[in-house]
């Protein structure tokens, strides 16, 4: 696919990412290509009418703002590029510094697309639909301001059930795997996998391992037991709390992400640099 048109978002109120995103703004358009940039980052709790049609969206932020912006304009199918200006930069492979070098051979060379899983969610109370959604990394049931662990209720495929003890349970996409999922245990997947995760947080007397499921499953979970305290929370940035008897439907989203590919930022190599794998 070659670009012919950019729409250009940044973090909110962060005057480092507004300047720069000026400076990639004029130098795109000397490149013959069309630029929106919106005086705003984009909500996904607000109508958004009008949003400009783009060849690729590119956000500058952290991953926070990579997420935000992901789900606020996943609908549109459009490949989506980070401008690192955060503190992991995992999903962000253009750096602040080298901005025009890497812009280059993306336009030059063509945009290359890798489609992600997402997550889509329903969660029930008494038989109606109270929330739902998509999440990018992952949805996650955790226990609440008390430190009391909290039962876990799945409907796994193949009517297999379990009941886990835990302070919660991380349902996962491969981007999500090198998120909150691996610091609970969870194994390394190339993004590009079409999978889900099932990471169980300290569970206690229980041997659940964490679980690579087709992203073909759908799933089910509950709290169990009157007093528990837990919330739903999805991609770290939003949440519901849950009530015992709540059900969540867990499933692959209609709409993949898709995510701008920099041939030299391959997963392996990402893996090295962020420190989840040693040089040899």
């Amino acid at each position: 696919m070659k670009v012919k048109s950019v729409l250009l978002t940044t973090k909110s109120r962060c005057r480092e990412a507004f300047a720069l995103s000026l400076k990639i703004k004029a130098w795109l358009e000397t490149q013959g290509v069309s630029v929106d940039l919106p005086a705003m980052p984009f909500d996904e709790k607000k109508f958004q009418p009008g949003i400009p049609a783009a060849d690729m969206i590119i956000v500058l932020g952290g991953d926070g703002t990579i997420l935000s912006q992901a789900r606020s304009l996943l609908n549109l199918e459009v490949p989506f590029l980070g401008v690192n200006l955060g503190k992991v930069g995992f999903m962000a492979d253009v750096s602040p510094h080298s901005w025009r070098e890497q812009l280059s051979r993306i336009i030059e060379n063509k945009v290359q697309i890798s489609n992600r899983v997402v997550i889509g969610f329903e969660l029930f109370r008494n038989d109606e639909l109270i929330k739902y959604g998509q999440a990018i990394n992952e949805i996650v049931i955790n226990r609440g301001q008390l430190a009391r662990l909290i039962n876990v209720e799945l409907d796994l495929p193949g009517g297999v059930k379990q009941s886990v003890r835990s302070d919660g349970i991380i349902f996962s996409t491969p981007t999500g795997s090198t998120a909150y999922s691996v610091s609970a245990g969870g194994p390394l997947v190339h993004p590009d996998l079409e999978v889900f995760l099932i990471t169980p947080i300290c569970p206690f007397l229980h041997d659940f391992r964490p679980l690579v499921l087709s992203s073909c499953e759908t799933i089910y979970a509950g709290i169990a037991g009157k007093h528990s305290d837990a919330y739903l929370t999805i991609d770290g940035q939003d949440g519901i709390k849950v009530k015992s008897g709540d059900s969540l439907k867990v499933f692959r989203y209609e709409k993949d992400f898709k995510a701008v590919v920099c041939p030299e930022h391959s997963f392996t190599a990402k893996l090295v640099a962020k420190r989840f794998l040693k040089r040899r």
